[in-house]
């Protein structure tokens, strides 16, 4: 029914992120989300090069 990959991870790492966020209030009770981010791997390329990841959310939020 379900399977598991394993995926190889590395101990020791360093890792640089960037993010930023906006909200916007719409009404008294509506807002809007927004936040994005860049991840990369500093220190030695290594055998498999750079890695670097790209993420965002967005979202509306109702407060009652």
């Amino acid at each position: 029914m379900f399977s598991a990959d394993e995926v190889p991870l590395e101990e020791e790492a360093t890792r640089l992120e960037f993010a930023a966020g906006v909200t916007a209030k719409m009404s008294l009770c509506l807002s809007f989300y927004a936040q994005a981010g860049y991840q990369v791997r500093g220190g030695r390329l290594g055998r498999r090069g750079r890695r670097q990841g790209v993420q965002g959310d967005l979202g509306l939020r109702y407060a009652w």
